[in-house]
């Protein structure tokens, strides 16, 4: 028993190693809650707002590629900002300006697409992304050179942005744009040093790699992003066809009731009906609430029996007043006072005591009333 007394030695809490994996673990999830949190604040200022489940597919899409472009921004006011040093620092003056006006594009973007306004925000930011590449490539001091080519590489960046705020077809349309824009600048602009000897000999050789990577990149987008679509909308169908399932599923279950209560509504009232008619008694009721859909069926019944039991009432009344006339009658052939244990209760009590006082010459009584 001495052997499996816990001491900090031998319990997780005391392990250098379980502890370290445990703050590591806490760390973790305190920097995912972080950026959750920031994440959040981001789609609250730069993405639509999202629409409820019942929305229809088109709404619902229209909030994907909003919520997707203002993820995209992100990186695009990332390089943005890493590209200010470059261009301080670059011989292209006009540099610094372009990325400047691609900042306020890109902020007044993220307010339309925050107004639901995505197709004219992804507009604005897939041109201006075209933009400031070709600027740049225009505005190069003494020509197009060899230092200029990289920048057709970023040509890529209208096509990523265009799949993430506009509809896929738009994909084609900026890539077709950016293949013209490269033969125009590499075949017709001036060009200086080494470039322009190399597009003297093998203009294919620089133009086929930028207009391929613009064909493979927009091709691998359109498809990726039509997928996702096609995707969605099948998710979206699978959807409507459970939520038809579960209301047929819950309309046939309140078929199956509404069926049993017609049917428990219907044997109760058969029952009451064979007890009226077995003994004679129209006090008995159909015992059905105000939830049964057979309520006011059985409230015509029950007024009717109530009814009936009024008439019997009535003509068992009638029946006793009429014996004791007949007994009445006969006292008064015989001329003899009526004796009767009790008054009777009918309207010949009055009648009775007049006729008895009348023999007997006594002073007349009041009958007790009957309620």
């Amino acid at each position: 028993m001495n052997n499996l007394s816990l001491s900090p030695g031998n319990t997780p809490q005391g392990d250098p190693q379980v502890s370290s994996y445990l703050t590591q673990q806490r760390q973790s999830n305190t920097s995912q809650e972080g950026l959750a949190r920031i994440l959040q604040w981001w789609y609250r200022i730069a993405s639509p707002p999202e629409p409820p489940d019942s929305a229809p597919f088109e709404e619902r899409e229209l909030f994907r590629r909003g919520r997707t472009g203002s993820q995209i921004t992100i990186i695009l006011f990332i390089l943005i900002f890493i590209s200010y040093p470059a261009a301080f620092a670059g011989s292209n003056s006009s540099l610094i300006a372009i990325l400047t006006i691609n900042l306020f594009i890109l902020v007044l973007a993220l307010a339309l697409n925050r107004l639901r306004m995505v197709n004219i925000a992804g507009i604005m930011v897939v041109l201006s992304l075209i933009a400031g590449p070709t600027l740049n490539i225009v505005t190069t001091p003494g020509g197009l050179n060899t230092s200029a080519l990289p920048i057709f590489s970023l040509l890529v960046l209208p096509l990523i942005c265009a799949a993430s705020f506009l509809p896929p077809w738009w994909i084609f349309v900026v890539a077709a744009e950016n293949c013209l824009f490269t033969l125009y600048v590499l075949n017709f602009m001036p060009s200086s040093g080494e470039l322009h000897e190399i597009l003297q000999v093998a203009l294919p050789g620089v133009v086929t790699p930028i207009i391929l990577s613009q064909g493979i990149v927009s091709i691998v987008a359109f498809l990726w992003v039509r997928g996702a679509r096609l995707a969605l909308q099948r998710a979206d169908r699978a959807e409507e066809i459970a939520k038809l399932e579960a209301l047929e599923i819950q309309r046939q279950e309140e078929q199956l009731a509404m069926s049993k209560q017609i049917e428990d509504g219907i044997q109760k009232i058969i029952t009451t009906m064979n007890t009226v008619v077995t003994h004679n008694d129209f006090s008995n009721r159909v015992p059905l609430s105000q939830e049964n859909i057979l309520w006011r069926a059985s409230k015509s019944i029950n007024n009717l029996l109530s009814r009936l039991e009024g008439l019997k009432q009535s003509q068992e009344e009638l029946k006793r007043t009429h014996a004791i006339a007949t007994e009445v009658a006969q006292y008064m052939r015989e001329g003899r006072p009526i004796q009767l244990s009790s008054w009777t209760g009918t309207a010949f009590d009055p009648v009775i005591l007049e006729y008895n006082n009348r023999l007997r010459n006594i002073p007349r009584e009041t009958p007790p009333r009957h309620y």
